[in-house]
């Protein structure tokens, strides 16, 4: 009986400890806006969010997840330029200003919510915005935004990032519920789960 209780309490210390030293601890608010970063910067950046657990609360309750250190999946383009020295926070927050009306600005979607920039949605539509956004038949370079649906008509719910392209395919690394922790995979994986290729924002 002593052994089983102390398994039992190793398992439910081991268990937040690893999650914590998987936990992202590094800047989420970046202010610079350059030029461009060199794209293999940026998918090293992406690849070391590697095993970050996804945030099972999606940024709700005062985004307690993500002061924790979970992600979601718009914080993997987000985190990997912006460490890059590329906001796209700061990138939404222009496009909003010149081209609002590409925006859905109903309850509250505007630069002002926090969330506005870890929005997939938001993200499409900047690409859309700038005449960036290219069809799902559009074969991807490295550094390029994925946007997924769940439904044909359904609203932009995922966004991943290009890392490798290769011979008849290409690879992402995404933050998604159902992987739990981000990782590079091939492309076939969000279709295999569910998801609707909707489309690429071309960023290079």
């Amino acid at each position: 009986m002593k052994k089983l209780i102390g398994f039992i309490l190793v398992v439910l210390l081991a268990v937040p400890l690893s999650l914590y030293m998987l936990m992202y601890k590094g800047e989420v608010n970046f202010t610079e806006l350059n030029s461009l970063p060199a794209v293999d910067t940026v998918i090293e950046n992406s690849r070391s969010l590697s095993l970050t657990p996804y945030d099972p609360f999606m940024g709700q309750y005062d985004n307690i997840g993500g002061r924790l250190g979970f992600i979601v999946c718009s914080d993997i383009p987000n985190i990997a330029y912006g460490k890059s020295g590329y906001s796209l926070k700061t990138l939404l927050r222009e496009s909003f200003k010149e081209n609002s009306h590409f925006y859905d600005s109903r309850n509250g979607n505007n630069p002002n919510n926090p969330f506005f920039h870890r929005r997939a949605r938001n993200l499409y539509s900047y690409f859309e915005s700038v005449q960036s956004l290219k069809p799902s038949s559009y074969s991807p370079k490295v550094g390029d935004l994925v946007f997924y649906r769940k439904t044909k008509n359904g609203y932009i719910a995922h966004v991943a990032l290009v890392t490798e392209v290769h011979q008849g395919g290409y690879k992402i690394m995404e933050s998604a519920p159902k992987t739990i922790l981000a990782q590079e995979v091939e492309m076939s994986s969000p279709i295999t789960r569910g998801w609707l290729l909707a489309g690429f924002g071309q960023m290079y």
